[in-house]
């Protein structure tokens, strides 16, 4: 078939599944060609995969004949909106070109306004409706705004898609800023919004056509707008953006200024209207000019924030109201409730903000990112520090590696943070967003700063955002995270933010799960079903140069008396986990058989409002509480020390233990979790049963006294194995070799 000839609009119509619901649309487009009065049309009807009831109604439309234009369909098969629309424009004939959705309505005079608008402008220009009418499964009443006459900052362009889907403008500007194309399995959109984010980065203004109205059906299964509900934008040029559209704002806010300026934001609503009746006949040009410079004025002295209220309805959109009720009945509860409806506005909510805080200390693209809760004095803590120390010495991503917490920025400690490792922390106001938010912004702040690698170190936020935004995240990005060990709720029930999402979908994106043991590793193998080379055993090195054991308590050969006792190191943190309640049955078996040992605790109280009852009974049982200590072991003297307990019901593998092996202090362990990698019972040092086992804690006591030479082989043994298994040069080794790709 040929083409027709040149046409002055082109008014395209996207459809994939929507069968009857394209009828309201067709007739709604239909009335405005109707208003435009000597201008020559034509519809394009794009049908991407369109399903049987779609390509029905519109080989009924296309068949029937209308004086007033021409009808086409072209049929695509891309499967998605944005390839669909660039497809659209191509084929258009028409110098302007609209774009609706095959679901959505717009009011009569919206197409002639766009084209007088557009034909008055001698700057590039993009027209949207100024009004959008949300029905079906939601209601809501947006009001959208001008570039040109309006203060909309490239935050509250990040945040929100400030506007609709429908947009008119020349052809060859479509053709110049096409719509990305943007699988729906990649899970990035709406097309719509990051097209208005691209092309205001180029500089495009995005005008509205006053009174128009923009009906956007809400559909309470399937549609586009809940394949949207959890997607995220793809990666965009924010410094153009910023360039474009600057942060405007106003400071030294008082109460009194703030009614002020109230009262003059409500005066200038009231006499907006009557501007426009009076500045109707200038070009958009310079009504943009008078608009921006009143808006300008009014924020200089009002700021932001007041509430713009629709108060009686303009009698155009009255209309368009009544109209687009008599085409789809649908409408009519939210045309009903046009003027009690609250008006939302675009405006970020520190959303975008935050973003933009972290990304300016984040790496420039190729870096890596260790993300954790946030950085303090525990296990993992340590663990990650050694993970960033390791990337950052290596050449790859030396200079290009950081920190990112999103957790209790108060428990992180800066000190033990090396200088030339940036630590961003997340503002706490994020924290306030509802979780699906909070899993967007995760996604979008990796997305925008795109590292090669990144480690998540115990950090559930970044699970949670996997849940959502796997494929996205992982897009150019190697992605690993921790798993070392289960925490226990209720009567020892094992959770872990990696198992507690029942679906696991996002586990076939990421690169793999690290942990730091073998039990572990084959715990997680039988748990998860992953593959064995998606679990990654990393043998971690522990802090502090090694001081010489020889001349220690724990390898001299002296008689223990209740004056020079056997003294047992307990240094961990004082939580349910660490079972430090099982110290108390231990200490009265050893005075039970009557042992001069004494057994001294050192670490951060974390214990609920029942520790204090706890600390009182461990002091009757001859328990030492010395205090919380910092720096790992070397924050402790450990020289009149004979031997480090470990009480824990569940772990994965402590840190700690790697630490007393390398300082030449014996270990004495409760045989969990990962800790037999690390404690070889008789060789690295010896285990017990498990917490409860106060017998047997006793009994390897008894025999630590008795024997000097066994003490002496446990701490050559340990050295030895801490040396070859956790030294520094190793961990770098495994680092570079399995996660560098």
């Amino acid at each position: 078939m040929p083409l027709p000839p040149h046409v002055d609009l082109t008014v395209v119509v996207t459809t994939h599944g929507e069968g009857r619901l394209l009828r309201p649309t067709l007739r709604s487009v239909e009335s405005g060609i109707a208003m435009l009065d000597g201008e020559s049309v034509e519809l394009l009807l794009v049908r991407d995969n369109a399903d049987a009831l779609t390509i029905r109604e519109t080989d009924s439309w296309a068949a029937r004949t209308t004086p007033t234009y021409s009808t086409r369909i072209l049929d695509v098969a891309f499967g998605e909106s944005g390839a669909s629309r660039n497809a659209g424009a191509t084929a258009a004939t028409g110098e302007y070109v609209a774009f609706v959705d095959g679901d959505d309505l717009v009011s009569a005079r919206y197409l002639v306004g766009a084209l007088h608008a557009l034909r008055s402008s001698t700057v590039p220009l993009v027209m949207h409706p100024e009004y959008v009418v949300s029905f079906g499964a939601r209601t809501l009443l947006w009001r959208t705004e001008s570039t040109r006459t309006h203060d909309i900052s490239y935050r509250d362009l990040i945040r929100h898609n400030i506007w609709p889907s429908s947009a008119v403008t020349r052809r060859d500007l479509f053709l110049a800023h096409p719509y990305r194309s943007l699988p729906p399995e990649a899970g990035y959109g709406p097309e719509d919004w990051i097209w208005n984010i691209d092309t205001s980065a180029a500089g495009i203004a995005h005008d509205v056509v006053d009174d128009s109205v923009f009906f956007y059906r809400v559909r309470a299964r399937g549609g586009v707008n809940n394949r949207h509900a959890i997607s995220v934008l793809p990666h965009f040029d924010l410094d153009a953006l910023r360039r474009q559209l600057p942060l405007t704002g106003h400071a030294g806010d008082t109460p009194s200024s703030r009614g002020f300026r109230h009262a003059l934001v409500g005066l200038y609503h009231v006499t907006r209207p009557i501007a426009r009746r009076l500045t109707g006949w200038l070009s958009s040009d310079i009504r943009s000019v008078i608009y921006r410079t009143a808006r300008w004025t009014a924020r200089a002295i009002t700021g932001r924030g007041a509430t713009e209220t629709i108060g009686e309805i303009p009698p155009r959109v009255l209309s368009a109201l009544h109209a687009a009720s008599e085409l789809d009945p649908s409408i009519s509860w939210a045309a009903y409730r046009f003027q009690t409806t609250p008006v939302w506005h675009a405006r970020d909510d520190g959303y975008a903000e935050i973003i933009e805080a972290a990304l300016e200390r984040l790496p420039s693209q190729g870096g890596a990112i260790v993300a954790v809760p946030w950085v303090g004095i525990g296990g993992a803590d340590l663990v990650s520090l050694n993970y960033a120390r390791a990337l950052q010495a290596s050449e790859r991503f030396s200079g290009k590696t950081s920190f990112l917490g999103t957790f209790l920025e108060e428990r992180t400690r800066l000190d033990l943070i090396p200088d030339d490792i940036p630590y961003v922390h997340l503002h706490k106001r994020w924290l306030a967003f509802p979780p699906h938010v909070r899993r967007r912004l995760i996604a979008q702040i990796i997305i925008l700063a795109r590292p090669e690698l990144l480690v998540s170190v115990n950090s559930f936020h970044v699970t949670e955002s996997l849940q959502d935004h796997a494929a996205q995240i992982t897009d150019g990005t190697r992605v690993f995270a921790t798993l070392f060990a289960f925490d226990r709720i209720g009567d020892g029930f094992p959770v872990n933010p990696i198992t507690d999402d029942s679906q696991r979908d996002y586990l076939d994106h990421i690169d793999g799960l690290i942990t730091d043991n073998t039990m572990t590793a084959a715990l997680i193998e039988e748990i998860l079903a992953l593959p064995r080379d998606h679990i990654l055993v990393h043998r971690q090195p522990a802090a502090g140069e090694r001081p010489a054991s020889t001349g220690w308590a724990a390898s001299d050969d002296t008689a223990f008396t209740a004056a020079h006792p056997f003294r047992l190191l307990w240094p961990h943190r004082l939580d349910e986990e660490k079972r430090p309640d099982a110290l108390i049955a231990i200490a009265q078996e050893l005075t039970r058989r009557k042992l001069p040992a004494v057994v001294e605790i050192w670490g951060q109280r974390v214990l609920t409002g029942e520790g204090d009852g706890l600390m009182k009974n461990l002091a009757r049982a001859g328990v030492l509480y010395r205090g919380p200590y910092s720096g790992g072991l070397s924050g402790i003297d450990l020289s009149g020390y004979h031997t480090l307990l470990l009480t824990s019901k569940s772990e994965g593998l402590p840190l700690v233990l790697v630490q007393a092996l390398q300082m030449g202090l014996p270990v004495l362990a409760s045989n969990v979790g990962g800790v037999p990698d690390i404690i070889i019972d008789g060789e690295t040092g010896l285990l017990t049963a498990g917490p409860d086992d106060a017998v047997g804690y006793a009994d390897a006591v008894e025999r630590l006294m008795a024997d000097i030479d066994l003490r002496r082989s446990l701490i050559s043994g340990g050295e030895r194995f801490a040396r070859e298994r956790h030294s520094w040069q190793a961990f770098l080794g495994t680092v570079e070799g399995s996660l560098f790709g």
